[in-house]
């Protein structure tokens, strides 16, 4: 097989399997399971990584030098089978784009949240109370614990 064809296949894997890990990081996301996401996002980096690497290998492969301006596609006219490649690795990549954008706000709205629920803890540790031998709120009364001592 040619390199250039290597190269193609090998990226349009790495991409899919980017995808797949994506959509899998935007479920953990929507179901809140924090417990699988930090192996989801070692994946993530790897899987980051070896489309990285494989983009490199196809840019090797098909003497393309993106500092003068040469592109891929420019590279692959006149060539069928290579087009169809590059199409579905560029619609692996705006799949790729479209996931990591919302997971990016589901990660934001989480961020949110837990702000908030931050704000609510700070401020309820922040009143204090005392209560006093009949079990009423003594007034005035500030504790000095604050949730980063706590």
């Amino acid at each position: 097989m040619n390199p250039i064809d290597m190269a193609l296949d090998e990226l349009s894997e790495a991409l899919a399997s980017f995808v797949r890990l994506l959509e899998r990081e935007s479920d953990t996301l929507q179901n809140v399971r924090a417990e699988t996401l930090a192996e989801v996002v070692a994946k993530k980096s790897q899987w980051s990584q070896a489309a990285n690497t494989a983009w490199n290998r196809l840019m090797v492969a098909a003497g393309i030098d993106a500092k003068r301006g040469e592109r891929i596609e420019d590279s692959l006219a006149g060539q069928p089978d290579r087009q169809v490649k590059w199409r579905e690795i560029l619609r692996l990549t705006k799949a790729a784009e479209r996931l990591n954008q919302a997971s990016g706000v589901l990660i934001e709205a989480q961020m949110r949240r837990t702000r908030q629920a931050l704000e609510v803890l700070q401020n309820a540790a922040n009143l204090g109370a005392l209560y006093d031998a009949s079990g009423l709120i003594v007034e005035g009364y500030q504790s000095q614990h604050t949730l980063k001592k706590a």
